[in-house]
């Protein structure tokens, strides 16, 4: 069944509430010096009147100095001066206790952060700008669930998210293109030509939008705009970059489990062709898996090449193989076992005239539509899941040869509630929780990614000094880049 556009556009309407003074107060905030904050924060944390002054002896600055300060910050109407006090407004109060976070050194914006922007707004105009539905008690809840409950959710939002003006889409790239996922507000401002109050505007309407935030940061001494993600989205884009899979630098030590992509299709017509033209004989072995009779397997070793019978370890890794390689034989219905005979189905004769990359795509497909899944929980082997644990392949789209392991680190295939990387709040923090796989997944994960997907001709694997490792194939760029 076809994904459903879930995403309706936002109808985000600044001109719904006060937003000029907000951008207002945002581009003096913007040219606050230091002094400037720290007589603001006094000023938000202490009580509704303060003489001044209390001011003067408290933050060690002479009535002067003050003064000058006081001027600048009642523009902001947090406050109004009678007779030498300082009376504090209290709903404007509550606007400078959020805005005031963004002048601390370790601040980052993030859920609650969002939840008290949009308390700014009145709580009847939030149902418009947003599809939710009007009927819910939590308005913030809400939209978590429909645009970042999980990062598929919301990398959806994103991908289908156009605001209609190149300036504001222009910002968006930049910010996900820059390498630590910030970029300072001066230089936005030059490469689009803003002025600080249409910046403001434009920053102000994609906050709203849950794109990014306007923060502060101290360079020389002095504090100036940045613009960042919010914390939880850019927590999780930095997992993806500390798990990329480092490429192997020595590729040339790279011991392929066989030569060629494709070379997994090509050993089994080898198999099948000779069976056309010789008895193969086979035999269980102690694990149940079938193997050539030593005849057969010089035999075999001989037409499909790269195999080393003449050591324990290289006849082991041969039987192991062909091991594999009979029971996929037999799975695909292209030959059957008779009195310890492999004989050749009626189907195999028109399988080998295939292509050699439709031969290896089908023996995948095949594996995926008609694979019992018995060794594993019934609840995780479904269509959806398999379909998760490929795409995680896409991550080597533009790798070479990389550990098995180091890849594993970042997979991120929602198979289960607990696997599932899903926005929680902890005390009073929000993060995307990182997936926690059990055995079985995990082995569910290793045997569609490591034997499947290399039976297929999408990914080729291998070994370096023991450690597994594998690389994508061609075939592999086409279908997951």
């Amino acid at each position: 069944m076809p994904e459903v556009n879930v995403f309706r556009k936002n109808k985000i309407n600044l001109e719904d509430y006060d937003y000029q003074k907000d951008i207002q107060n945002r581009v003096l905030m913007s040219n606050f010096s230091s002094d400037d904050i720290e007589v603001l924060e006094e000023i938000v944390y202490s009580s509704q009147r303060i003489p001044i002054s209390r001011l003067v002896s408290q933050l060690d600055k002479n009535l002067d100095e003050l003064q000058a300060i006081l001027d600048k910050l009642v523009q902001t109407d947090l406050f109004k001066i009678e007779e030498d006090t300082v009376i504090v407004d209290k709903e404007m109060r509550k606007y400078f206790e959020t805005q005031i976070q963004k002048f601390e050194e370790d601040f980052s914006p993030g859920m609650e952060f969002l939840q008290a922007l949009l308390k700014k707004v009145p709580i009847h105009v939030l149902p418009n700008w947003y599809p939710i539905p009007r009927t819910s008690n939590n308005i913030f809840n809400s939209l978590i669930e429909k645009y970042l409950e999980t990062p598929q959710t919301f990398q959806r939002y994103l991908a289908e998210l156009n605001l209609g003006d190149p300036i504001l889409n222009g910002i968006i790239a930049d910010l996900f293109d820059s390498s630590d996922f910030k970029i300072y507000s001066d230089d936005i401002r030059a490469k689009y030509d803003l002025t600080e109050e249409k910046f403001e505007e434009h920053l102000l309407y994609l906050e709203f939008n849950l794109i990014c935030c306007l923060v502060y940061e101290k360079k020389d001494d002095e504090w100036v705009e940045v613009v960042t993600l919010f914390k939880e989205w850019k927590d999780y884009l930095n997992f993806f970059k500390e798990t990329e899979p480092k490429e192997i630098s020595q590729k040339d030590r790279v011991c392929r489990t066989r030569p060629h992509d494709f070379s997994f299709a090509e050993d089994l017509s080898t198999i099948l062709a000779l069976s056309m033209t010789k008895p193969l004989f086979v035999r269980l072995d102690q694990n149940e898996e079938w193997s050539f009779d030593k005849a057969n397997a010089n035999q075999v070793a001989k037409q499909c090449k790269g195999f080393d019978l003449k050591t324990e370890e290289g006849l082991s890794h041969f039987n192991e193989y062909m091991g594999r390689a009979l029971g996929k034989l037999i799975f695909l219905k292209l030959a059957q076992v008779e009195n310890n005979q492999l004989l050749p189905l009626e189907d195999a004769e028109e399988w080998l005239t295939l292509p050699i990359e439709k031969r290896a795509l089908n023996i995948y497909k095949q594996t995926l539509a008609t694979y019992s899944f018995s060794e594993f929980p019934k609840e995780i082997c479904t269509e959806r899941n398999i379909h998760e644990i490929e795409k995680s392949i896409s991550r080597l789209i533009d790798c070479n040869w990389v550990l098995f392991d180091d890849f594993l680190t970042g997979v991120v295939a929602p198979i289960s509630e607990n696997s599932k990387m899903s926005l929680k709040k902890t005390g009073r923090y929000w993060k995307y929780s990182l997936p926690d796989y059990t055995d079985a997944e995990s082995a569910l994960i290793r045997k569609v990614i490591y034997h499947w997907l290399f039976e297929g001709g999408i990914i080729a694997t291998g070994s370096i000094d023991g450690n597994e490792c594998l690389r994508i194939t061609p075939l592999g760029q086409s279908m997951f880049g």
